[in-house]
């Protein structure tokens, strides 16, 4: 009886391993990485909920970006622009901290 105990106790560990290593992949990696091994292009910018079954995502491919849709319906291009250039700000602050 002990050593099915002790079975069942390692299966779950073994179990949980893999549950966890699998999670901490997909988790970390999110697409960041192609087949190819380099940095992907593709960057999913903000969504939204519109309702139970609806969302607006806003997605980054290279210099473009696309509005989209997706639906148990379909899916579909709302709009699409070029992406604006990000320009880095630095912080104003004076030399005690505080800002200006």
């Amino acid at each position: 009886m002990e050593d099915m105990i002790r079975a069942i106790a390692a299966l779950l560990v073994v179990l949980a391993a893999i549950l966890g290593l699998g999670y901490a992949l997909r988790r970390f990696s999110a697409g960041r990485i192609n087949a190819e091994g380099r940095a992907s292009d593709l960057r999913v910018l903000e969504w939204r909920g519109l309702d139970a079954r609806r969302k607006l995502v806003v997605v980054r491919w290279d210099d473009r970006e696309h509005l989209l849709c997706l639906s148990p319906a379909g899916d579909c291009v709302v709009s699409s622009r070029n992406a604006p250039e990000f320009k880095i700000v630095p912080d104003q602050t004076d030399d005690e901290g505080g800002s200006l």
